[in-house]
């Protein structure tokens, strides 16, 4: 478990000295405060060390400094360690914003990422459906729908427009989805189809590609438009061709996701 905290710590800008310095602070019982050399016994940490490690932890307001001759330090409240972090992180970012936004735009191409292993793609299937505003259409498996469950619940308060195509059953189908399912399990053969994952957040991004835990999955991220507009169509054949086959009407669902004909052509 204390792994686990070190590591999450670290992925917040503290060193492998630092997390441990502070859980160490954490752990102690004594109501005045704890020495560097009992900070350094307890952790591991150098004690030619422990004291730069201290100060660093002061600095960025996870631990304070009490008493003289022997310097004793306190824990900050977690609570109040993680809201800092994030104030600090939001203002950081804002200014960064800022100042990314006036450096001078040039014309550049729709990037398109590789995503080959399973746990990456499965990062960045959550990441987009985290970051949905308006809309999200994907076409997925159960494996890794219920792999995506979290992503689902973080954003089941938001008014968007949600539809989901499986080729198979889903038995706790994610919630606020219109949700299109087949019945691949009943079926060897297709059952044992190769996973794919097409998703769609916005109607500006999309995931196209793989979805196996044992193979170079070579899917795409992207935010271009005509590879957005493949994805989206494809799930939206998805959906016809089941409505066709279990005689739903599949109009409510796909008809936000049509884009507009283009206007006329004038004659010059």
């Amino acid at each position: 478990m204390q792994e686990e905290i070190v590591s999450q710590l670290s992925a917040i800008g503290l060193t492998r000295n630092e997390a441990l310095a502070y859980l160490t602070l954490l752990e102690s019982d004594e109501a005045e405060g704890t020495t560097g050399y009992e900070v350094a016994s307890r952790s591991g940490i150098p004690r030619s060390a422990v004291y730069t490690v201290l100060r660093r932890l002061e600095v960025q307001g996870a631990a304070f400094c009490t008493g003289d001759k022997p310097a004793r330090y306190l824990p900050t409240d977690p609570k109040r360690f993680i809201d800092q972090i994030r104030t600090t992180t939001t203002t950081r970012l804002e200014r960064l914003g800022s100042s990314l936004a006036t450096v001078p735009k040039r014309a550049q191409p729709e990037p398109v990422w590789v995503v080959s292993r399973y746990e990456e793609v499965l990062g960045r299937l959550e990441s987009m459906i985290r970051r949905a505003q308006r809309s999200i259409a994907i076409s997925a498996w159960a494996r890794e729908l219920e792999r995506l469950a979290p992503a689902f619940a973080a954003v089941a308060d938001r008014r968007l427009h949600q539809v989901l195509h499986s080729p198979d059953h889903l038995a706790s189908p994610p919630p606020g989805f219109a949700c299109w399912m087949g019945d691949a399990g009943a079926h060897s053969g297709t059952a044992r189809w190769a996973h794919k994952a097409l998703v769609v957040v916005d109607g500006t991004e999309a995931y196209i590609g793989g979805a196996e835990p044992a193979a170079d999955n070579a899917g795409v991220w992207t935010s271009n438009p005509s590879l957005v507009d493949v994805a989206t169509n494809h799930i939206i054949l998805d959906i016809t061709l089941l409505a066709r086959a279990t005689g739903r009407d599949p109009s409510a669902d796909v008809g936000p996701m049509i884009r507009p004909e283009l206007p006329p052509a004038t004659s010059g």
